[in-house]
């Protein structure tokens, strides 16, 4: 019997990797993913595993189970993101001592030195250097620890690994841009992912093709500044919306999503083709940060509150039932009650569905990082308490008024105590759980019975 790590399940906001179709022979070493952060990092996990199994040496297992090496792929958005990663180092360390652990992503290329101090590490990888896992995986010595981080400065055109299988069966994200040109005073993104780098368009549209006909029914385009994708490629009048027109005509596609986008990237073509296409899901998460034009002009965003208003407010009008989520950065330096309530009440009177409130947390590098006049912890954190409340009333109020309504469902099953369950997601992002049982179908049709604290309920039916 294997025995389960199980200090993996108290963290609810980690991706796991694997196990996957690899062959499980004699002699191939195992390796397991802990992916913290978002869905580029996701991504990336997936590459990376893409990488090693197709090398022939290794197989994937689930995170929980015992492997030779666990990979640790961070986040270092904020704070605490780094200190969750550091927790869980330890505690697979702890409870795996034999193993070699790999820690990748942005805290690695941000502070590889404080990352090697801790106990355990055989590796640190920096965000340009994952394609060379393989490589460097075997170059490690038992009782050293190895350092794989090159200057992010150097990272020119974008690392093609065309990944064609996923922890989920029926969603695929893929990744078209990297890094960002950008310089928001509170954000260290161009230092751990450089700058922004574009996926030729062929090779997104091949990949998408392949993950298509895999059976993948939902394709989720991402990017860490999905706006500039094309602009930095000679080919540049191919930009975004021509990239999303070309994979809507990818035959077999059932249905096509964005990660998150910034409002300046969000054009009249970009509205009208989400309007008018089917397949294209009826969501957008579109980033905030502050309902207060002197606290945006301190983060340096290229928008006004009144802009960014205007544009979701044409979004719900032209789009009924559009899901549109935001990002709200809570106690950013200088921000005063006045400018929170005046955050708060802004927002409350938008179309939006969900909020992800975040805590501000300084960034080392960062220009807010020499701001003087930070707001107490304790005051952010009332904050981000008081737009999570709204963003539960926001949402509870979306979903009740779909009760009653017939809508197709991308199928993700899960198993929970008691067997399978079957649920999903709506296009507008919606989670409705079908109750138990299996079944092979990626898209079924739900009548919507009711809500839940997080989703709603649903019973398979027919289509309209």
């Amino acid at each position: 019997m294997v025995r389960r790590l199980s200090v993996f399940s108290r963290s609810a906001r980690v991706f796991w990797c694997g196990p996957f179709s690899h062959p499980r022979g004699e002699g191939l070493k195992r390796i397991a993913f802990c992916t913290f952060g978002c869905r580029l990092n996701q991504y990336d996990s997936e590459a990376m595993r893409t990488l090693l199994t197709g090398h022939g040496e290794w197989r994937a297992v689930s995170a929980s189970e015992e492997a030779d090496v666990y990979v640790v792929n961070t986040c270092s958005v904020t704070a605490r993101a780094d200190a969750r990663a550091r927790n869980m180092i330890r505690r697979i360390h702890s409870e795996r001592p034999g193993a070699r652990i790999v820690a990748a992503g942005c805290y690695a290329q941000r502070a590889p030195e404080e990352i090697a101090r801790l106990e355990g590490i055989s590796l640190i990888l920096g965000t340009a250097d994952r394609e060379r896992v393989v490589e460097e995986l075997d170059r490690t010595v038992p009782g050293e620890v190895r350092t794989s981080v090159s200057p992010i400065s150097a990272a020119k055109v974008f690392p093609e690994i065309s990944v064609r299988e996923m922890t989920d069966r029926t969603r695929a994200f893929v990744k078209v841009q990297e890094g960002c040109n950008e310089s928001c005073t509170f954000c260290i993104i161009p230092r751990t992912r450089g700058a922004s780098r574009s996926r030729r368009p062929e090779n997104v549209l091949a990949q998408i093709g392949d993950l298509v006909e895999s059976g993948y029914t939902e394709i989720v385009l991402t990017g860490v500044h999905l706006g500039d994708y094309g602009l930095d490629l000679e080919e540049g009048e191919r930009l975004l919306v021509s990239l999303i027109e070309s994979v809507l005509a990818v035959p077999g596609l059932d249905r096509f999503r964005l990660s998150s986008i910034e409002p300046g990237s969000i054009s009249e073509g970009l509205v009208d083709l989400l309007a008018s296409h089917d397949k294209f899901a009826r969501h957008l998460h579109i980033p905030l940060q502050s309902g207060c034009d002197d606290i945006l002009a301190r983060m340096r965003r290229s928008y006004t509150f009144g802009s960014f208003a205007d544009l979701v407010t044409r979004i719900a009008d032209r789009i009924p039932d559009c899901g549109i989520g935001t990002d709200v950065i809570c106690g950013f330096p200088g921000e005063t009650d006045a400018h929170f309530r005046r955050t708060f009440d802004r927002i409350a009177e938008l179309p939006i569905t969900y909020l992800h409130p975040f805590t501000y947390s300084v960034r080392p590098g960062s220009e807010a990082e020499r701001y003087g006049d930070q707001v107490p912890g304790d005051l952010k954190k009332r904050r981000t308490r008081a737009l999570k409340r709204l963003s539960r009333d926001k949402s509870r109020a979306f979903r009740e008024r779909h009760v009653g309504r017939v809508l197709p469902i991308v199928v993700e099953s899960a198993r929970r105590n008691g067997g399978p369950r079957l649920g999903g997601l709506t296009d507008n992002y919606l989670r409705v759980d079908l109750g138990p049982g299996e079944t092979e179908d990626t898209v079924v049709w739900a009548l919507l019975t009711g809500v839940t604290d997080d989703g709603l309920t649903g019973e398979r039916t027919g289509a309209p």
